[in-house]
């Protein structure tokens, strides 16, 4: 279902903008703000279900994220700061977007604003399902080592995710017309370039010690977990080249590319 910006001045819509308690002036402000960034309305899609069976494609602590059509036809990622989130703005998630976008990582960051962050629309399913799918070893390997080399990416700019450890719906394998398929990393609200990185380290322990491990173990083959730990400590000391191509040894992906 495609809504006009214009009709999200109505009930039940305006919940999608005013989050969890619409209030008239902070609708009213946010649709202006919605019309200036080139928004012409959203579509009620996605695996979230708000109240009155609104769909989104994502609800965190901070935002809703919905899918949206700018001006030109393009379809976008639209986050909307909740009303009752714990920040006060987008504004450190819009900056750890744009360091992440540095070194080709996350969702391409298009405008924001205090309340409203756009960003590219990736279409494609969450990491667990993907390889619930069983899409070939080949590929489940190409994926894993783009992956790493991406968390590997984020280390190398001192900015730390914070959420993968527990990465079930932060990574999203992107399908690619002419070549493999591409894990894209995104929501950033977590994120950090003050704490010391630990992207690497806690994508590997997702999916080869904890998370995902049985699954991709069954994919790829079983992985020596002392030999992984031990390469992720001494990659967690030195963070250099030998240390993480250690890692790929560790979890059988330095032969996929």
């Amino acid at each position: 279902m495609f809504l006009r910006v214009e009709d999200l001045r109505e009930e039940p819509y305006c919940l999608l903008l005013a989050y969890p308690r619409p209030e008239p002036g902070v609708v009213e402000e946010r649709i202006r703000m919605l019309e200036g960034l080139g928004v012409v309305g959203i579509e009620l899609v996605g695996r979230k279900e708000l109240p009155f069976g609104l769909r989104v494609l994502g609800k965190g602590y901070v935002g809703l994220v919905l899918a949206a059509r700018m001006a030109d036809g393009k379809r976008v990622a639209l986050k909307i700061r909740r009303l009752d989130a714990g920040r006060e703005s987008l504004s450190h998630e819009a900056r750890m977007l744009a360091k992440a976008n540095s070194v080709g990582v996350g969702p391409r960051l298009l405008a924001s604003t205090d309340d409203i962050l756009i960003m590219e629309f990736i279409d494609g399913p969450h990491l667990p399902d993907w390889l619930l799918g069983r899409p070939g070893k080949a590929t489940v390997g190409s994926v894993l080592r783009q992956l790493l080399e991406k968390c590997r990416k984020l280390d190398e700019v001192g900015l730390d995710h914070g959420e993968l450890s527990r990465a079930h719906s932060h990574i999203l394998i992107q399908p690619r017309p002419s070549g493999r398929p591409e894990p894209r990393i995104v929501d950033f609200e977590s994120a950090s370039d003050v704490r010391r990185p630990a992207n690497v380290t806690s994508i590997c322990q997702f999916l080869f010690i904890s998370g995902l491990a049985k699954l991709t173990s069954e994919i790829l083959g079983p992985v020596d977990k002392a030999a992984l730990i031990k390469a992720l400590r001494a990659y967690k000391h030195r963070m250099d080249g030998a240390s993480f191509s250690a890692i790929l040894d560790a979890c059988g992906l330095s032969t996929y590319k």
